[in-house]
Parts: C-alpha cells; structure tokens; sequence
C-alpha cells in the first residue's frame, strides 16, 4: 500500500495508449492473473486502495501519458481541511 490514509483512488486519463504513448498502462497485480488497464483519454478508473488492489504502471516507452489521480479517505483525521471562503 503506498499511502495508507488512502481508502479509495481514481484516475481519470487524459491521453490515449498506442497513439499518444507507449507503455505506462496501469496493472492490478494478482496471483490469478494481473488485470491490465489500458489508458484511453476520458476512462476513469476507480478502485478501493487496500492491499486488495496492489498496482504498479508500466515505464512510457514513447510519448507522453497524461493522468489526473484523485485519492480519498474516509478518516476525518487525514482529510485536507476545506479552503477558506471568501
């Protein structure tokens, strides 16, 4: 798990495997057999970030890979306070 205050992540992509880059798809890792994501821009992937769905990304090999990532918890304690308004 590499960050554990993180209950849940998503990443929205904003560029397309194999016309934009190479390489740098997203991969569940799991001893049945990896599950592999291929970035497609607008896709959104969302996924709890437990030891449950242990991931790496490939190295880009070409191109450029554009991804927004969002993390999300559910503890109070780690949650980024809200901005002061105005």
């Amino acid at each position: 798990v590499t960050y554990g205050s993180f209950d849940y992540t998503s990443l929205l992509y904003l560029s397309d495997y194999g016309s934009d880059f190479s390489g740098g798809r997203f991969i569940f890792m799991d001893p049945n057999g990896n599950r592999t994501v291929e970035p497609r821009a607008g896709r959104v992937s969302f996924f709890s970030s437990g030891t449950e769905n242990l991931h790496r990304v490939e190295k880009v090999s070409w191109g450029t890979r554009f991804a927004i990532t969002v993390s999300f918890t559910c503890d109070p304690a780690h949650a980024i306070a809200d901005p002061a308004m105005p």
